[in-house]
């Protein structure tokens, strides 16, 4: 019975049109991962680390210092930059589409003078966001997979590789419950944009500063990816809890979201 509740609350055919129309941005960003995933695979040989290793301090030397197995190169590398900053750009392009544009395009009203409840149209975009996100960080680990077979044969850390993925749709999670939340709440998109990605570029933007220096480890109170600990998924230590704390963040702000839109004031 609940089941049959939480389908009504589902528009298939606008479910269908979301996906027709980010379809191809889904494709790039994944694309883009999957190429930059390959390529870590790839370039992880031992002169490729003595060199990166050899740049004392500073962001590269951060990064990479101490890394001694592929799973490490790719956690401190491809996890700590392309794989925050590409889906960051895909959750604050894609919210805004799904939810305020159809506001300020006037496409909002045409759909709620169908028989289509606010509370469908919000749950079915919400429901579409999450899982293309799933999609794009499985497609992700089933290539990394690959590539790590193909170039480094029984190289990677296969658990901790998808530790690493999980943890990061999970981050993702958060900043596109953000930005979505931003998105339901406001009827503009210059405002939706400014405080959705604003706060997610914040986080990526003071992540990248605290590598600059260690000196600069109080700042981790100050970011969500303190959160996305690449160092305890590696590990399979202490990240339970910070896992928890992103779902919990992310359904939250979706479930906010979904609680808000029905009851605002639409300038339709």
């Amino acid at each position: 019975m609940e089941i049959m509740e939480v389908m009504k609350m589902i528009s298939l055919p606008l479910f269908k049109q979301n996906w027709l129309s980010n379809l191809n941005l889904l494709i790039l960003i994944t694309l883009a991962l999957c190429v930059f995933i390959t390529v870590m695979c790839n370039v992880f040989t031992p002169s490729t680390l003595d060199s990166l290793q050899g740049a004392d301090g500073g962001l590269i030397g951060n990064i990479v210092g101490g890394v001694h197995s592929l799973v490490e190169f790719i956690g401190n590398s491809f996890f700590a930059i392309m794989a925050i900053i590409f889906p960051m750009l895909y959750s604050i392009v894609v919210a805004n589409k799904l939810m305020v544009e159809k506001v300020e395009q006037g496409t909002m009203a045409g759909l709620l003078a169908t028989p289509t409840k606010r509370i469908t149209i919000v749950s079915t975009n919400a429901l579409f966001f999450i899982l293309s996100l799933v999609l794009m960080w499985l497609v992700v680990f089933i290539v990394g997979v690959l590539a790590a077979n193909v170039f480094q044969p029984d190289a990677l850390d296969v658990d901790a590789f998808a530790r690493l993925c999980i943890g990061c749709f999970l981050y993702h999670f958060v900043i596109s419950s953000i930005c979505f939340c931003a998105s339901t709440i406001f009827n503009t998109t210059q405002v939706s944009l400014g405080l959705g990605g604003g706060i997610s570029l914040f986080f990526f933007l003071v992540n990248l500063i605290m590598k600059l220096s260690n000196e600069l480890d109080f700042l981790k109170y100050f970011t969500l990816n303190t959160l996305f600990d690449t160092t305890a998924l590696i590990s399979g230590e202490g990240y339970i809890e910070n896992l928890i704390i992103l779902l919990l963040i992310g359904t939250i702000l979706y479930l906010t979201s979904i609680i808000i839109f029905p009851r605002k004031d639409l300038p339709l």
